[in-house]
C-alpha cells in the first residue's frame, strides 16, 4: 500500500470532517489524562527514536491499553519475549523495560525510520501498523484503530488477524480520534502537511531548504573565510560565517538541512548576504550552578530554574522561571542549540551546558529508567568531554587501556611494558561496561581482544548486533565503526553515537584516541565513513 496523493486527500479529509461522538467524549477524556500524566515517558522514548511522543502514546494505549507492564508490539508481558505477532520480541533477554521495548516496536515496524509525520503520514503509518484488512477487504468499514469513537466507524472488527465481525463495534478509541481530541485542547499540534509538533509559542513550521551557495569574505589583512547561505526556492533561511574555518562547524551546518540537494559557489561579484545568526560566544557564567544531570523535558529543580533565566537572557523566549522543564523551555533549548551549532535534540547536557556558559560534573547519575543505549550515550558524552589523552602509564587514560594489558599479553600481543596501543575501541568497551553492558576481553573462537576494532564486528556479528552500512537509520546509543579514506576495508575506528537527526548526513560521536592529538572527545563525522552499526539491546 502506498502513500500517494489520493490516499493522501483521504486521509485530509477524513481528518478534517472528524467528530467524537458525544457520548463518548468522557471516555477520551479519560484516555487523554492517562496520556499526559505519562507523558515524560514517552519523550523517553522519543528521544531515542525520533518517534513524536503522542505517536507512542496512542499506539500505547491501543496494543496495550496504556499498560507499562507490558509490550508496546501487542501487550504481551514485558516479564518475557513477545508470543503473539511479532513473536520472540525485544532481542535479548527478559525481563525487559518498558522502554527497551517501545524502542524495540517502533525501529521493528519502521516506525523510526519515517519522517512524514503530517496527518496523512500519521494515518498511513498507524493503519499499517495494525493491518490493511478493513482497506483491502471490507472498504465500507474505516479502521476503527483510527476512527472508532467517531462519525467515521459505526460497527465491523478483527477478532484475529484473519476473522472479521461485522457487527461487532470496537471499544476502543481509535487513534486519530485521540489526536484530534488533544489538538482541539491544544495539547499538540497537527498539519495537513508534514510539520508537526507540541503547542507552544515558538513552534513554527519549518521551510524546506533546497540549495547551498557558497560565497568568499575578505578581511581587511587579506585573509579570508567562507560563507555559506541555506536557501529554499524562494527566500534565504540561514546565513552562517565560518571564521574559525572549522571542517566540524561546517558538516555540521550542512547537516542541518538534509532536503538540500544543491552545492553552488556564488561569483564574486555578487553581493554577499548578512549572517543571520550571530556567533555565540561562550562566557563563563557566575549565575549558572555547575550541571549534575541532564536536563531534559518533565525534569524540574533549582538547575531548572537557573536554566530557563540564562536562556531568557540569552533572548531566548523559555517563559517562566518555573523551574518545570515543559514545552516552552524545550523548545527554547532547540533554538539555543541551533544558534550554537549544536545537535538539535532540546535536551541539556555538558555541551549545551558549557556553550550557556556553565560547568558540569564529570560523571552524572545514570537513569536506570532509559535504555540501556540512552544510557551508554549520555555516559559516553560526558566521558569524552574530559578530553583524556595517554602519555604514559600515570596517565587518567590508562583507564581505558589497562583492562585488555593482560588479555594482550597472554595473546603475545604486546609485552608487559604498559605502551601505547591505538584505544578507541577500549574507550568503547569502557563505557559499555560502566552503564552494565557485558563485554568480553575477547570473542569467543577470535584471535584478538575487544581492544581490535575488527574484534567488535566479529563480536557483533556473533550476537545479532551488527548492521552493515545503509541498513538502519543511525540510533542514539548505537556503537559505530569507520573506515577513513585512503585505507578502504580497513575497521580502523570506533565510536559511540550520542545524537543523530533523521535524514541528516551527520552523526555526533563520542570517541576515544581521535585525531592526531589521540585525545577523547564529542565530534561531528560524516555518514559517508560509516562501514556499520553495532546495536546493543
Amino acid at each position: 500500500m502506498q502513500l500517494n496523493p489520493d490516499l493522501q486527500k483521504e486521509y485530509q479529509e477524513l481528518y478534517k470532517d472528524c467528530e467524537i461522538k458525544s457520548t463518548k467524549l468522557s471516555q477520551v477524556d479519560t484516555v487523554i489524562n492517562r496520556i499526559i500524566d505519562n507523558r515524560a515517558r514517552y519523550k523517553k522514548v522519543e528521544r531515542v527514536t525520533d518517534v513524536p511522543w503522542f505517536i507512542i502514546a496512542v499506539i500505547h494505549h491501543l496494543e496495550a491499553s496504556g499498560n507499562f507492564n507490558t509490550h508496546l508490539h501487542n501487550g504481551n508481558p514485558l516479564s518475557a519475549k513477545t508470543f503473539d505477532a511479532p513473536r520472540n520480541r525485544p532481542l535479548g533477554e527478559p525481563p525487559f523495560t518498558w522502554e527497551e521495548s517501545a524502542q524495540d516496536a517502533l525501529t521493528f515496524d519502521g516506525l523510526s525510520n519515517w519522517t512524514d509525520w503530517s496527518v496523512p503520514g500519521i494515518c498511513y503509518k498507524l493503519e499499517g501498523y495494525n493491518g490493511w484488512g478493513y482497506r483491502r477487504f471490507h472498504s465500507d468499514v474505516k479502521s476503527p484503530y483510527l476512527w472508532s469513537f467517531s462519525n467515521h466507524y459505526i460497527k465491523g472488527k478483527y477478532v484475529s488477524d484473519t476473522i472479521f465481525d461485522s457487527d461487532l463495534v470496537s471499544e476502543q478509541c481509535g487513534a486519530m480520534v485521540l489526536l484530534k481530541m488533544m489538538e482541539e485542547k491544544r495539547l499538540i499540534s497537527l498539519f495537513l502537511q508534514n510539520v508537526i509538533g507540541d503547542i507552544t509559542s515558538t513552534t513554527i513550521p519549518k521551510k524546506e531548504v533546497t540549495w547551498f551557495e557558497l560565497y568568499r569574505k575578505e578581511n581587511s589583512d587579506g585573509t579570508s573565510y567562507p560563507v555559506i547561505a541555506a536557501n529554499t526556492s524562494q527566500e534565504t533561511i540561514e546565513v552562517i560565517e565560518l571564521k574559525t574555518q572549522l571542517t566540524d562547524d561546517f558538516v555540521d551546518f550542512l547537516g542541518k538541512y538534509p532536503t538540500a540537494k544543491t552545492f553552488l559557489v556564488a561569483p564574486s561579484s555578487k553581493a554577499i548576504p548578512a549572517a543571520t545568526i550571530p556567533n555565540i560566544t561562550v562566557t563563563p557564567s557566575s549565575t549558572l550552578p555547575t550541571l549534575t544531570r541532564i536536563l531534559r523535558w518533565g525534569t524540574k529543580g533549582e538547575d531548572v530554574k537557573a536554566l530557563q533565566q540564562a536562556l531568557n537572557d540569552w533572548g531566548f523566549n523559555a517563559g517562566d522561571v518555573d523551574g518545570e522543564f515543559e514545552n516552552n523551555t524545550e523548545e527554547a533549548v532547540k533554538a539555543f542549540q541551533l544558534k550554537a551549532g549544536l545537535m538539535i535534540d532540546g535536551e541539556v547536557g555538558p555541551m549545551t551546558w558549557g556553550k550557556l556558559g556553565g560547568k558540569y560534573e564529570d560523571s552524572f547519575p545514570i537513569d536506570p529508567s532509559d535504555s540501556i543505549n540512552l544510557r551508554l550515550a549520555a555516559f559516553a558524552e560526558v566521558e569524552a568531554a574530559k578530553g583524556l589523552k595517554w602519555d604514559g602509564e600515570d596517565s587518567e587514560a590508562e583507564k581505558y587501556l589497562s583492562p585488555f594489558r593482560e588479555p594482550m599479553l597472554l595473546l603475545d600481543h604486546i609485552g608487559t611494558a604498559p605502551v601505547f596501543y591505538n584505544w578507541c575501541a577500549a574507550f568503547v568497551a569502557y563505557c559499555c561496561r560502566k552503564v552494565g553492558i557485558t563485554i568480553p576481553d575477547r570473542p569467543e573462537k577470535y584471535w584478538a581482544t575487544m581492544a581490535l576494532v575488527e574484534s567488535w564486528e566479529f563480536w557483533a556479528k556473533q550476537n545479532g548486533y551488527w548492521y552493515p552500512r545503509g541498513s538502519v537509520i543511525p540510533m542514539r546509543g548505537d556503537i559505530v565503526t569507520f573506515d577513513w579514506p585512503g585505507i578502504e576495508g580497513v575497521f580502523n575506528h570506533i565510536g559511540i553515537i550520542r545524537a543523530h537527526s533523521q535524514g541528516s548526513s551527520v552523526i555526533k560521536t563520542s570517541e576515544g584516541n581521535a585525531g592526531n592529538n589521540h585525545i577523547s572527545g564529542n565530534f561531528n563525522k560524516n555518514l559517508s565513513t560509516v562501514t556499520g552499526i553495532i546495536r546493543i539491546r
